[in-house]
């Protein structure tokens, strides 16, 4: 086969495989520190010189590697409130939490790395792909403590955690959002962005799907909850499929997306989605901030993570998948959107 289906079915494949020979996620409750290399990324094209691209100002980056069985698949990205850690979980069913290491405003490192089951309603870890299945993050405080929201593509749940005392021994409350309409159960149910504080959607959670798609050819995405709760769409186009969204601090859109073909590989683009748009029968579109291919320092890009940084520009980090395959890499990417290129 060729084109974008052909093009497809041969990642599918590639992806079943990986997914078949996944070990179980770590028998035991609670974080455990794992052992991580990371390797850092100077320059993120590979074929040419220089940090600038587009608006975005790339700022480090890490391949990270290890031979703990329960690293590795990570979906879903994010920083804690106080944006000391960063979160992710794992397709796999765990959760990750490390430390990033700064020198000189760029990501050298990673420190204090840990992995943990995800548990389930009886606090037992999951042990099943399709329970297990996380693919997005977004993490907030409640009643002063911290908690998440987590979407699991093929179930289609977006489950909440709470610090007991961590999210580790956190059993899943608030699961199923309402029905939604057209979501496939793979390929299903992927971000969870939460609008911050002050946007016309504070108080909501929108989730988009990776690749269930309106009658129009459109990723299908949901407002839940909040003051004006509803389904909207989001411009599908040259094939790419959501991965991840963000909300960035003025209350747009960041949402990553990533693609297969034969012809070039993998890859992967940012787009921004401004806030006035995202409402009930809408069908938004945005300008892509970056588009990447093999020619740059990616992988199977999956989890996307925004926090405030100096001088107001807002830090990006982008981590991959590597599907516990040993073709593929976990790198982990910051770059750096500058305050002027607001609505750009």
């Amino acid at each position: 086969m060729t084109g974008p289906a052909g093009a497809r079915a041969v990642l599918g494949a590639v992806l079943l495989a990986a997914a078949l020979a996944r070990p179980a996620p770590a028998a035991e409750p609670g974080f455990s520190p794992v052992a991580v290399e990371a390797t850092p990324i100077a320059s993120f094209s590979r074929t040419a010189s220089g940090d600038r691209f587009g608006v975005l100002e790339f700022r480090g980056g890490l391949s990270l590697s290890s031979q703990a069985p329960d690293f590795g698949s990570l979906s879903g990205l994010a920083f804690s409130p106080d944006c000391a850690t960063l979160y992710g979980v794992a397709d796999t069913g765990n959760w990750f939490r490390a430390t990033p290491v700064i020198a000189d405003g760029r990501l050298a490192g990673l420190a204090d790395a840990m992995v943990a089951p995800i548990l389930d309603r009886d606090g037992v870890p999951l042990s099943r792909k399709r329970d297990g299945d996380a693919e997005g993050l977004r993490l907030f405080l409640k009643d002063g403590r911290l908690a998440a929201l987590v979407s699991f593509e093929q179930v289609n749940e977006v489950r909440e955690y709470v610090a007991a005392p961590d999210l580790a021994l956190a059993r899943p409350r608030n699961p199923k959002p309402p029905p939604m309409k057209g979501v496939r159960r793979n390929q299903g149910l992927e971000a969870v962005p939460v609008p911050p504080a002050g946007s016309p959607l504070a108080g909501s959670v929108v989730i988009v799907a990776e690749r269930s798609l309106d009658k129009a050819g459109n990723h299908r995405a949901f407002i839940v909850g909040g003051k004006r709760p509803g389904a909207f769409s989001l411009v599908r186009s040259d094939d790419y499929d959501v991965t991840d969204a963000a909300f960035l601090p003025d209350g747009d859109l960041l949402v990553l997306e990533r693609r297969f073909i034969l012809s070039g590989g993998l890859g992967m683009r940012l787009r921004r989605i401004a806030a006035a748009g995202l409402k009930p029968g809408a069908t938004v579109d945005g300008p892509v901030l970056l588009e990447a291919d093999m020619r740059d320092q990616i992988d199977n890009m999956e989890g996307l993570a925004v926090r405030p940084g100096e001088n107001g520009e807002t830090l990006i980090a982008l981590v991959s998948d590597n599907n516990h395959n040993v073709f593929q890499r976990t790198v982990l990417l910051l770059f750096a959107l500058p305050a002027d290129a607001a609505g750009e």
